[in-house]
């Protein structure tokens, strides 16, 4: 079975791809835009030339996605000191050799993974695998890279039966060779897209997914077993795309896919330059337990990605924050306000009331969701 159309790209295509992305204007362009916001329309050209004279120095050297991804840390790294108030971590001692299939939560189009990867670096670990959209991989300069990044396409709004179980059952194969063939970890979604309203829910069809095409071969259990099955929890203390979020994607539908796929680009820019406050990623304990269905196993992980979430002030301002919440809570033996009230005030001052609660229970729900067994909006 091939995986050409969708796989991440192998050490073999390192070169040709770094040299293409050197070559390409757009690309340049498009970090000229990011870097020198002010001055990008001024002596573009001169620009441009600088910044294809720093990528060559960084990658031009590399053979190998591993030196690739080498030569990217010390960029990640840098992107969480100028972005974020410091990146923690807890779970390490779940972390493995073996090729381990993570699920986790998704917040951030390309940042949870990132994190990931660089914990695992940080370890010496391999690094991951990573699924991706098949709206933001359109053949561009944003594909290369995050295909060079161990990125591989997830196909969304198929059309057709057959052509869906067809992709579906191609994608599985993929995740499960990789782990199984290749000893290369993976990471995916608990669910298709982020969690725009911030609940962490699973998805059993992804689940499914990941074990259609294995399921002559092995029972679910086993299956589990196999490829190591570990949830893991992101949390940010802000998301620089609250606001987005909350507002929707309503206009999308007068957009053309070029102008989407802009959008979506335009967005995983703000998440990887935006305010982040504090960032937490736990890696949570393999499954063990013996379960009966998919549906059983979705719920087993959503109930750990959950517990494992690392809450922030800022949750709890959120909830304070709304008053028909406040008056079902118990909130005064929990919270301690602190500068988030006033961070989240003024960040939301200018919305209308719909998009201001929306954008509060986005910061809510994580802990609303802690507290099972009450009813909230």
């Amino acid at each position: 079975m091939s995986f050409e159309d969708i796989g991440s790209y192998s050490d073999d295509q390192v070169r040709d791809k770094i040299h293409s992305l050197s070559s390409n204007k757009e690309f340049l362009s498009f970090l000229n835009r990011i870097l020198f916001p002010k001055l990008s329309n001024f002596f573009p050209s001169l620009f441009r030339a600088y910044i294809k004279f720093k990528f060559n120095h960084i990658f031009s050297d590399c053979n190998s996605i591993k030196e690739f991804q080498d030569n990217m840390a010390p960029l990640v790294e840098f992107m969480i000191s100028q972005t974020t108030d410091g990146f923690s971590f807890s779970g390490e001692e779940n972390l493995t050799t073996k090729p381990t299939l993570y699920i986790g939560n998704h917040r951030d189009i390309s940042l949870d993974p990132a994190f990931l990867n660089y914990l695992l670096y940080k370890h010496d670990k391999d690094t991951v695998r990573i699924a991706i959209g098949d709206n933001l991989l359109d053949g561009g300069f944003a594909e290369d890279l995050m295909r060079l990044n161990k990125s591989f396409i997830v196909h969304r709004e198929i059309k057709g039966a057959k052509e869906t179980l067809r992709k579906l059952s191609n994608l599985s194969a993929y995740i499960n060779h990789s782990l199984s063939v290749d000893k290369e970890s993976v990471w995916i979604a608990q669910r298709e897209g982020r969690a725009n309203d911030g609940n962490d829910f699973s998805d059993e069809a992804v689940l499914k997914m990941l074990y259609l095409s294995e399921r002559k071969n092995m029972n679910l259990n086993e299956w589990i077993k196999s490829v190591n099955l570990t949830p893991i929890s992101i949390s940010y203390e802000y998301d620089p795309l609250d606001i987005i979020k909350a507002t929707g994607w309503d206009h999308h539908e007068d957009l053309t896919i070029e102008e989407i796929n802009a959008s979506d680009l335009h967005e995983m820019v703000e998440g990887i330059f935006g305010y982040k406050g504090k960032v937490h990623l736990h890696i949570g304990k393999p499954i063990e337990r013996e379960v009966d269905n998919t549906e059983e196993l979705a719920r087993i992980l959503e109930d750990q990605i959950i517990e494992n979430y690392h809450l922030w002030p800022s949750n709890l301002s959120a909830t304070k924050m709304l008053k028909e919440l406040e008056n079902n809570l118990d909130l005064d033996s929990e919270y301690k306000p602190g500068i988030e009230l006033d961070f989240l005030a003024k960040r939301f001052s200018s919305l209308s009331p719909e998009i201001r609660k929306e954008c509060l229970l986005i910061y809510s729900r994580p802990y609303l969701n802690k507290k099972k067994g009450q009813t909230f909006v």
